[in-house]
């Protein structure tokens, strides 16, 4: 029998959307948390509207975009606009230990739902919030998603090669820098809370929190007032360091050398051992001054062998290399598979799907968890206002009447990426 999770017992009232929120109460949720996630018909989680979507068929409930960042969770979809919407969410926030949001700052202020607001009434909150730059100062204002914010950040600048046009690193790279700071925030908050009966307010900026990736060039133009410059995948530490063209379609290797031992085994696994005592390449200066004719030589070699092939004799060497590897080899990685990564769980409208956990860890005593799919837009409405909130039918339904709870879109269903 398994042990109780570590964090069974703890409700949260999800108001955070996107990624940064969903993502940060997933932690606690794949430990036994109840998580509550309030939505609307009338505003949607901009991931619903977000490919990929089963089948290809884009509907409010069929996004594996929203389905990576929640499952374990209920969903309830409340008006939050119309006064008695906003009854509700206070009988969900004085159910709850924790309260989540990500809004633009002053919009749960706007609906009388700030922290100040909820601690009059509920002293021992944890109340989380988190924005693209904080509280306070001339941008606090500002909105926006994490593929913003890697520009505000500096990622941008220092990703591509010199001579071309900045290359912005995939995806909301911030939002996922941000989300472990907010679990490890709320963890530590919920031990001084479980020490002193106390609750608190944290309080997030995304801009500052993804800086701490962003330390040694904003070190370096400090101290030393220079600025960090594009140079593609190469390093100063390192030659050849780099991605290099194999045999076949498109297929790509990844090769670090990282010192002069590694050089002369790196020459050994190639069969050219005279490279290693070229005076051009002797030392990590040398291959540094002398890169360009260095990774045309090992780009010659790579192309004539299968990316496999090169990543086995490599690492057989002792010089660090993978494969460059597609969606497809990930899903299907052996060692993912042997470690049960990809969880299969039927879903309501998406059918069987592979759920991935947010938990990078695996505790011996009350390992994650990933018991349910992503919910379906206020698939949970009855469960909760009834069970959770001990709602009677008639009450419920009154609601419904005057659409503080929402069931229906107010117009066509729309695709936002």
């Amino acid at each position: 029998m398994m042990n109780e999770q570590v964090f069974s017992g703890i409700k949260v009232a999800e108001f955070a959307w996107v990624i940064v929120g969903p993502s940060t109460s997933r932690y606690l949720a794949e430990h036994g948390a109840t998580i509550v996630k309030i939505e609307s018909h009338k505003r949607l989680d901009t991931l619903r509207s977000t490919s990929p979507f089963a089948g290809n068929r884009p509907t409010v409930d069929s996004s594996m975009a929203f389905g990576r960042h929640n499952p374990n969770k209920y969903s309830v979809s409340i008006d939050l606009q119309h006064p008695n919407g906003r009854k509700l969410a206070w009988k969900l926030i004085q159910w709850a230990d924790i309260v989540t949001e990500s809004f633009s700052p002053g919009t749960m202020e706007k609906w009388g739902l700030g922290y100040e607001d909820v601690r009059k009434l509920k002293p021992d909150i944890i109340y989380l919030s988190s924005s693209m730059q904080g509280r306070g100062g001339p941008h606090s204002g500002y909105a926006g998603y994490g593929m913003n914010a890697v520009n505000l950040c500096g990622f941008t600048e220092v990703s591509g090669w010199k001579d071309m046009r900045p290359a912005a690193p995939h995806g909301a790279y911030t939002d996922y820098i941000s989300t472990r700071f907010d679990a490890l925030a709320l963890i530590s908050a919920l031990d001084y809370r479980r020490r002193t009966g106390k609750g608190q307010w944290i309080e997030q900026s995304q801009f500052e929190t993804s800086l701490h990736f962003f330390a040694p060039p904003i070190m370096d133009y400090q101290i030393n007032d220079r600025i960090m410059e594009r140079d593609g995948n190469r390093s100063p530490e390192a030659a050849p360091h780099g991605v290099f063209p194999c045999k076949g379609d498109d297929n790509w290797i990844t090769i670090a050398v990282l010192d002069d031992e590694q050089w002369c085994n790196f020459c050994d696994a190639i069969s050219q051992p005279g490279l290693a005592k070229r005076k051009e390449f002797a030392t990590l200066a040398d291959r540094k001054r002398n890169e360009d004719e260095l990774e045309k030589l090992v780009s010659d070699w790579t192309k004539r062998l299968m990316p496999d092939d090169i990543e086995s004799r490599l690492q057989e060497a002792g010089v660090p290399s993978h494969i460059v590897a597609r969606p497809r080899d990930v899903y299907e990685d052996i060692q993912l598979k042997e470690r049960a990564y990809f969880v299969p769980i039927d879903h309501p409208v998406m059918g069987k799907q592979s759920f991935e956990p947010q938990s990078s860890f695996i505790l011996s005593k009350t390992p994650r968890q990933i018991s349910r799919p992503s919910p379906c837009l206020g698939e949970h409405n009855e469960l909760v206002f009834k069970k959770f909130l001990g709602m009677s039918d008639e009450e419920i339904a009154e609601h419904i009447a005057d659409g503080s709870i929402t069931t229906e879109l107010p117009g066509q269903f729309k695709v936002s990426m």
